[in-house]
């Protein structure tokens, strides 16, 4: 059986778009659940104002605070990292060690470049709504609620249905904490993924380069090996690979 070389860039590449893919899941999973956990409010940056050591007052934010992170991850993530996997997979059943060079870079480089600006701004709105939320249940310890930690508010003792609510308060915390640990890996995956396609587009150019400038007949004026002005005009004239 012969030995396949496969390109080894394209094959890393693969992998972090399939990466991508499952922490899509892992963002909008546990922030969509938790936000039906609580009546279909969105629990980022939600206002918590504690009255007495046992009586506080919920007030939820904007649902799109939590529709901005849960849609970008479906629809940016999800599908267009399952659209990459597929592409990259199919490429590497060309069986072609070279394949690299012949696929679309550049266009790939803006996306995924436009991908990580805008998760990084997703992970810092979940980062900082979930803290603004926890802190509203911390500062309960000013009324001598005396709470530990965010956590807290997970335990049976706490019935937040009492306030004429009907929430399911079991899980929020745990499933905020994967969220925010899940986007922020994605946004490293994607930086990634970037630099990635940067250094293919900069090998592409290169190759391309060499293939033009490559003469297979020898010169007639093999002596002279100086540079023309038509030498460096032609040199100026080469279109990068994309």
């Amino acid at each position: 059986m012969p030995f396949i070389v496969l390109d080894i860039q394209l094959v890393v590449q693969g992998i972090l778009y399939l990466a991508s893919f499952v922490l899509g899941f892992a963002v909008s999973i546990p922030l969509g659940v938790t936000t039906i956990n609580f009546g279909g409010q969105c629990i980022l940056y939600g206002d918590i104002k504690w009255q007495n050591a046992t009586f506080f007052k919920y007030t939820p934010t904007d649902m799109h605070n939590c529709n901005f992170a849960i849609y970008l991850n479906v629809f940016g993530c999800i599908f267009y990292s399952l659209g990459m996997v597929i592409y990259h997979g199919y490429a590497l059943t060309r069986k072609d060690p070279n394949i690299g060079s012949q696929m679309w870079v550049m266009p790939f480089i803006l996306v995924n470049a436009l991908m990580t600006v805008i998760i990084f701004i997703s992970s810092c709105m979940i980062s900082v709504g979930f803290k603004e939320f926890c802190d509203g249940l911390l500062s309960g310890n000013e009324k001598g609620a005396h709470v530990k930690s965010c956590a807290d508010g997970q335990k049976p003792s706490w019935n937040w249905n009492k306030y004429g609510t009907n929430y399911t308060t079991d899980t929020y915390y745990t499933y905020l904490a994967v969220t925010q640990t899940a986007t922020w890996i994605s946004f490293l995956v994607w930086s990634v993924q970037v630099t990635l396609g940067i250094i293919r587009f900069i090998r592409n150019r290169r190759l391309r380069s060499k293939d033009q400038f490559h003469d297979p007949s020898p010169s007639m004026n093999s002596s002279d090996n100086s540079k023309t002005p038509e030498d460096l005009e032609n040199f100026a004239s080469v279109q990068p690979s994309a």
